[in-house]
């Protein structure tokens, strides 16, 4: 079969659908791929066709899909001016399957336009009134800045309410921008970590995080196999350039008994920060899967891949979220109790200290991130997957 993927140019998109397009190209399946030449390289390892878009997407930076107002926007620019030359791509070359973002409006237009059967994936908490409603009050900054700007709010919700018209949807436009529902719609959690998980219908399949080999660079044996207690942080791909947040968590464990592990991406260099400490091992980026494996404690924003893995092996989180998604999964990981979601600004280093010597030190974060653990581990990921995906296709 012939599988189309139109995946989104941003690592925590893209993280949980490579190991779902290796294993269809493991099965022989032809799967083309179209992302950008940043991702190029580690798309072309799952041995799938890796193709740029045959449009331009703009100027994509990440640290600005912030607000819902952002992201909707980009979302409507693209679907603009990527359906034409997609929708002319699908229909030459019939493809049996596509796969969209959740966020992908434009794979579900294209797919609509030219009757293909079409997937969405879904890379954070699936989305529904039942949702929003009850994070409305970790939610209401966003909604207030959208209440002070109401033309451009008007102005996105025309544009949703035009699209979503044409495929006989438009009562649910605004929501479904950053759900993009189809008949098969696959969520990287299980249903006890989704928040009301029973407000969806069956078309929602929780397959749990896909948990694969990424062959990431090895870091120093001796520094996983210490028998110290290991902190790992990483503030995500998109929201890692704060310097003075970096300096503070670094001269609070400073002078601690911890090995801490500490990814900081390619915005800001280790120099920046100062004189590291020898109990920090400090790198631009580290292999995720093997430091959790090991790790007694991950403090990060709470972007969906990293409380996924954090939590499929049983780490308890120390939460600093940004966005509205990270909310959301911070207040989840806080209501089930497998860590902390801290609300305010960040005092000083005693408080950062403290919070983490409460989470190492109290077995009740330990014990509910296992017991989530278990949950994501029983989906079956990336198996259980695939097997949608074809008895889908199959029809």
């Amino acid at each position: 079969m012939k599988f189309l993927f139109l995946t989104n140019p941003a690592y925590g998109h893209l993280n949980p659908v490579l190991g779902i397009i290796t294993e269809l190209v493991k099965k022989k399946h032809h799967v083309v791929v179209y992302n950008t030449e940043e991702f190029a390289e580690i798309i072309k390892k799952t041995g799938a066709e890796c193709r740029l878009p045959p449009f331009s997407v703009g100027e994509f930076d990440t640290r600005k899909m912030n607000s819902a107002l952002n992201i909707a926007e980009k979302i409507l620019e693209i679907t603009e001016i990527a359906v034409p030359p997609l929708t002319k791509i699908i229909q030459e070359e019939k493809f049996d399957c596509l796969f969209h973002d959740a966020m992908g409006l434009w794979g579900k237009l294209a797919a609509y336009r030219t009757k293909t059967p079409a997937v969405s994936l879904i890379s954070s908490m699936a989305i529904n009134k039942n949702v929003l409603l009850r994070y409305t009050k970790y939610l209401i900054s966003d909604y207030l800045k959208e209440i002070i700007q109401p033309m451009r709010t008007l102005k996105i919700l025309h544009s949703c309410n035009k699209i979503y018209k044409e495929m006989d949807n438009a009562n649910d436009s605004i929501i479904d921008l950053f759900v993009n529902k189809e008949k098969l719609n696959l969520v990287f959690t299980s249903k006890y970590f989704q928040p009301i998980s029973e407000s969806f219908d069956p078309s929602f399949k929780f397959v749990g995080p896909i948990i694969f080999d990424r062959k990431e660079q090895a870091i120093p044996e001796k520094l996983l196999q210490t028998k110290k207690p290991k902190i790992y942080i990483s503030l995500g791909t998109a929201f890692n350039d704060n310097i003075d947040l970096y300096k503070m968590l670094i001269k609070s464990i400073s002078n601690s008994s911890y090995q801490i592990f500490l990814s900081i991406g390619n915005f800001i260099k280790p120099t920046d920060l100062g004189k590291i400490p020898d109990n920090i091992y400090i790198s631009a980026y580290l292999p995720q899967l093997e430091i959790l494996k090991e790790a007694d404690l991950f403090i990060s924003h709470g972007g969906m891949n990293s409380v996924n893995e954090s939590l499929y092996f049983g780490v308890p989180m120390l939460l600093f979220p940004i966005i509205q998604e990270q909310r959301i999964n911070a207040s989840r990981v806080e209501e089930l109790g497998a860590g902390i979601y801290y609300k305010q600004r960040i005092k000083g280093e005693e408080e950062l200290i403290t919070l983490t010597n409460k989470i190492l030190s109290n077995n009740y974060y330990k014990k509910n991130a296992l017991k989530i653990g278990q949950t994501l581990v029983k989906t079956g990921g990336l198996q259980t997957a695939v097997d949608h995906i074809l008895a889908f296709v199959k029809g």
